[in-house]
């Protein structure tokens, strides 16, 4: 987490500050009032339009600028929003938090030399070590990336180093990235995310020097889709980047749902096996996490073996909701939670009845009977 001691919303505030100083000086009443409106509105895409046409009024102005770039956000319009963005950055080449609104903007798209310059921009007023092992991670990763080649399609962009993949395994993986994006939008309910970059990694080294992943994963979600190729036909593992996209398109939605929710979502989307043995051992035990254990993270488990229990029983939750509840399951709980439900509350919501673990372990007992049937 970075605590931040400059922001956009700051400058704005100071610009009102400015405003309202005694003989600072004939400011027009109606850009001073649409800057209050702003500073107070939290349905600021509604502004987006006031905002603009204050910009292109006034092109010498930052603030306009900024407005626009908070707006654009809200309304979820990232190309408006680093437009603005980058206009601002030229009026005031030196602000601070403009600098590192334009470093996260930009820090996923794969040029990383924006965001570098960015932080720095942000670092020549607050040496804050959090931001300084940013701006180092990111550097890395530009490092590695400078020779990629590039690929695009509707959005998706991949690149790899040309030892990793040849340019049809890397056509196939952004169709794959592509097909799965519209996917995960229709099984969440959300709106496809309109880009998303790529990046391959030839192994597990590059990837752990870019990023804070576990040293056993092949690919994570991190802002950018990161994958570590493999020497398999595709030359890459087809489910672990399905899983990885769904994470990519409903993260973003949802940051705040329980870990519980997003990786079950994403395991079974993934079409990844299921966990049979953890599944035989909850029934044979009758035992399972209390729902409402599973609203924060697995940090909780003491042990390795409670924590993949808690993925077990996530993969089952997705399934016994999609059951119950159809194929809008996931996108009805995905409301739930954004609107703070907790985790009992949204899967009443997405299987349309209480759900206990009784329940629970009847619907595992039923899948491993199907199980041993057709085998």
């Amino acid at each position: 987490m970075v605590h931040l001691r400059y922001t956009l919303r700051q400058l704005l505030v100071n610009e009102l500050h400015r405003r309202q100083v005694p003989d600072a000086g004939a400011f027009d009443p109606t850009q001073t009032a649409l800057l209050v409106e702003v500073l107070r509105s939290t349905h600021r895409a509604e502004l987006l339009q006031k905002v603009e046409a204050a910009a292109a009024q006034d092109r010498s102005a930052a603030w306009p600028q900024v407005a626009v770039a908070l707006c654009a956000e809200a309304a979820g319009l990232p190309d408006t929003q680093l437009a603005a963005l980058r206009s601002a950055h030229r009026l005031l080449p030196t602000d601070p938090a403009i600098g590192w609104a334009l470093s996260q903007a930009t820090r996923d798209s794969g040029a990383l030399d924006e965001a570098i310059e960015g932080l720095s921009t942000y670092l020549a007023s607050d040496p804050a070590p959090e931001v300084a092992r940013l701006r180092a991670r990111l550097e890395v990763q530009r490092d590695l990336q400078k020779d990629d080649r590039r690929h695009e399609r509707d959005g998706v962009t991949v690149l790899w180093p040309a030892e990793s993949l040849t340019g049809a395994q890397a056509s196939d993986l952004s169709l794959l990235v592509d097909r799965a994006l519209d996917e995960a939008a229709q099984l969440t309910g959300t709106t496809r995310r309109p880009r998303l970059t790529v990046v391959v990694y030839p192994g597990k080294s590059e990837l752990l020097a870019v990023s804070c992943v576990r040293t056993w994963a092949g690919a994570l979600f991190d802002g950018t889709l990161r994958v570590v190729a493999n020497a398999s036909r595709d030359g890459f593992d087809a489910a672990t980047v399905r899983h990885e996209t769904l994470h990519a398109q409903m993260a973003p939605v949802v940051p705040s749902a329980p870990l519980w929710f997003h990786e079950g979502v994403a395991r079974v989307f993934a079409r990844e096996t299921e966990p049979w043995g953890k599944w035989s051992l909850m029934v044979r035990n009758k035992v399972w996490v209390p729902f409402t254990s599973l609203d924060g993270t697995f940090d909780i488990f003491e042990s390795s073996a409670d924590a993949s229990l808690a993925y077990a029983q996530s993969d089952a939750m997705v399934e016994l909701m999609l059951e119950l509840g159809g194929p809008r399951a996931v996108a009805t709980a995905l409301e739930a939670f954004a609107a703070g439900a907790d985790t009992p509350a949204a899967i009443r919501r997405a299987a349309r009845r209480d759900v206990s673990g009784e329940d629970l372990l009847a619907f595992l007992q039923r899948r491993l009977a199907q199980r041993h049937l057709s085998r």
